[in-house]
């Protein structure tokens, strides 16, 4: 069972990794129905969708090394007591989520105006 909730905690660092890999010399199509980062500010233009891609894809592959490396070592650390621990642990990875697309809209809103055209 443990190494079933080791897998759990391994899939969102390594999901991360993987597409900031893929985004980062293939970013997905504009206006395509496949796994893309969509925000009413990423859509406005092909500008603001590759601006976004290419910073959330760098942002993901470090992030996601990052989550991979401390995730494995706190389950191996906690591993008497994974059962109550990895769970707290996936919540964890998902504010990290949350908060990488904060901080690419962050990005998007300092460099491009609400029509989507570069700031200065």
């Amino acid at each position: 069972m443990y190494y079933l909730a080791f897998l759990l905690v391994m899939a969102t660092p390594l999901a991360l990794l993987a597409l900031g890999l893929i985004w980062r010399s293939h970013s997905p199509k504009r206006g395509g129905g496949g796994l893309a980062y969509r925000t009413a500010l990423s859509d406005r233009s092909d500008e603001t969708w590759a601006f976004a891609h290419r910073h959330i894809a760098k942002l993901w592959t470090r992030l996601g090394l990052l989550l991979a490396i401390a995730s494995a070592a706190l389950m191996v650390v906690f591993r008497s007591s994974y059962s109550g621990f990895f769970l707290w642990l996936i919540g964890g990875q998902m504010v990290f989520l949350c908060i990488s697309a904060f901080l690419v809209e962050g990005l998007l809103k300092a460099s491009f105006d609400e029509n989507g055209n570069r700031i200065g």
